[in-house]
């Protein structure tokens, strides 16, 4: 006889079935479990970047369930084929209340924020690509602050990371797409949970400063947080060579009145400043990618200590979902940082203290073309698209920003003859005897004040605003400018207070332009147009520079802590 069969299950298969699962449960946690360990791997090690500033290096590794987001407005949704995300180290004294020195500077009110060392990392998942792009701290641009208002780039995070990343997009020309945000305190814990760092150093070191470094003999040295910090913090370095002893109480009283020197210290003073620690701190960073690396990407003991860590500190914007950060992690997991390029952003040095409209800023640095363009294009790997713009496609107004009615003329009759339609001003802007140019355009016309700025050489920067006279862009026209001639031989129109129009033989506007495709740095400087800048002016600082003598770095891979 057939059973039926609709027939019950006998109890044989009941059993069976409740085996089998059981055991399709325990597989699918067991996955379940170790797709969680994983991502918290990718999280902890190959993910984002490592972030150094100026107040300390960090690493920026997620736990997502610990992550501060923020709103930050001002950013730009990325396409996805690169990302460009802005990585500041927050001055907050408040925040590191572990460290005697910034405890006692909080409980006195002294916690300024500002972002002593900024730094931009350009992420290409497609090719693994990572940029480090640094920009100095003192350079003064026109949107630091909220209202288009001039400053030190560094002040704009008094105003909110938006601000800062809205300077950035608008003075430079390129979009920032998240915001990473790090404090003092992040650093010690990040370099504590590695079990500290070592670092050769070839000379003996010290710094006044706080927390002071002292660094009281030569070869590889074991460093921890505290000693870490004092070391990427440091701008007013000593070095001493073999038989030389730091005489600490001149260095640290002329720390204390501002003054620093060789004479009275018992060594030789760096003098380099923010330039100095910007290549310091780029050469820490890749040790301490060689300290993450050397311990196995993906060992979770360690993983798990670092996202601890920093996690708990680690600010983002809201925007930086957790897709994405894995999607960027995995895609630059193979890459090596210690090879990527590290550029900081070139500027001139201006040795006077500086007024500008009557208000004292103190010791600024300014942006430089065309050399800044070339950086920007390296970083990006690509150059502005604003550059196969016709000049007869763009309208032109010359603003008066010397004093000088006749050097605003002259500067507008040399860009009429690069074919731009000027469109005639009055319009003034005198700031004092010493000023940048900026190429001031509309919502929309970036594109064309990129054509402009390729026109251009000497302290020059761009800004979102309001053009004079209804044009597309407007050139104020500052202190140290040189115009590109339609023909081979230029004539420069120097702006000063005087006017005195010099002759000067440059390459000329196709060659300036030319200069601006991707190649090295000092390579593509030797091609550009040379003017004579006002005299405290220095000549413009190079993109990458090698570390000094003195300077510490990586221990050889034979030496033994």
């Amino acid at each position: 006889m057939t059973p039926a069969r609709d027939a019950p299950p006998s109890g044989e298969q009941i059993s069976r079935l409740r085996s089998y699962r059981n055991r399709r449960r325990a597989k699918k946690s067991k996955r379940s479990k170790l797709r969680r360990r994983l991502t918290r791997s990718v999280i902890a090690i190959v993910l984002v970047i490592v972030a150094l500033v100026g107040a300390g290096v960090g690493y920026t590794i997620y736990r997502f369930n610990q992550l501060t987001r923020i709103p930050v407005p001002n950013l730009t949704r990325s396409s996805g084929k690169a990302v460009n995300i802005l990585l500041i180290g927050s001055t907050n004294r408040c925040a590191a209340t572990q460290i005697a020195v910034f405890k006692t500077e909080c409980e006195q009110g002294v916690n300024g924020i500002n972002s002593d060392v900024v730094m931009v990392v350009r992420i290409i998942p497609a090719t693994h690509r990572l940029t480090l792009l640094s920009i100095p701290r003192d350079t003064f641009v026109p949107d630091a602050r909220a209202g288009g208002l001039y400053n030190k780039i560094d002040a704009a995070l008094a105003n909110g990371p938006g601000q800062l990343a809205a300077a950035i997009s608008q003075d430079f020309g390129f979009p920032i797409n998240h915001f990473v945000e790090l404090n003092f305190g992040s650093f010690e814990n990040v370099v504590n949970a590695l079990g500290g760092i070592n670092v050769y150093f070839p000379y003996r070191l010290y710094d006044a400063e706080n927390p002071p470094l002292d660094i009281t003999h030569t070869g590889c040295i074991h460093l921890g947080g505290n000693e870490a910090l004092a070391l990427v913090r440091s701008r007013h370095l000593y070095y001493f060579k073999k038989g030389q002893t730091p005489n600490y109480g001149a260095i640290q009283l002329a720390t204390k009145l501002g003054y620093y020197y060789t004479s009275t210290s018992g060594g030789s003073y760096d003098g380099t400043g923010d330039l100095g620690r910007i290549v310091r701190v780029h050469e820490f960073l890749r040790i301490v990618a060689k300290a993450v690396a050397s311990r196995g990407l993906g060992n979770f003991a360690t993983d798990n200590a670092l996202i601890g860590a920093i996690a708990p500190y680690l600010i983002v914007d809201d925007t930086f979902g957790d897709t994405e950060i894995v999607h960027l992690g995995l895609a630059i997991k193979d890459a090596n940082f210690s090879n990527a390029p590290q550029l900081t952003l070139p500027i001139v040095v201006d040795a006077s203290t500086y007024y500008y409209k009557g208000y004292n800023y103190g010791d600024v640095v300014f942006p430089s073309e065309p050399q800044d363009q070339q950086a920007i294009d390296q970083f990006l790997g690509t150059s502005p698209p604003g550059l196969k713009l016709n000049p007869r496609s763009i309208s032109v107004s010359v603003v008066d920003g010397t004093n000088s009615a006749t050097a605003t003329a002259s500067v507008a009759d040399r860009l009429h003859r690069l074919g731009y339609r000027i469109v005639p001003t009055s319009a003034s802007n005198y700031v004092g005897p010493i000023s940048e140019t900026t190429v001031v355009y509309g919502k929309g016309h970036l594109q064309e004040a990129e054509r402009v700025l390729s026109s251009l050489a000497g302290t020059v920067t761009m800004a979102l605003g309001t053009p004079a006279g209804g044009a597309d862009v407007s050139v104020i026209a500052g202190s140290d400018l040189t115009v590109a001639s339609s023909s081979s031989t230029t004539v420069a129109a120097k702006t000063t207070a005087d006017l005195r129009v010099s002759k000067t033989t440059l390459s000329g506007v196709a060659d300036i332009q030319a200069s601006r495709s991707i190649v090295s740095p000092k390579t593509s400087a030797q091609s550009s147009p040379t003017t004579t800048n006002p005299p405290n002016f220095s000549s413009p600082t190079s993109a990458t520079t090698s570390l000094a003598p003195w300077d510490p770095r990586s221990c050889p891979t034979s030496s033994k802590h």
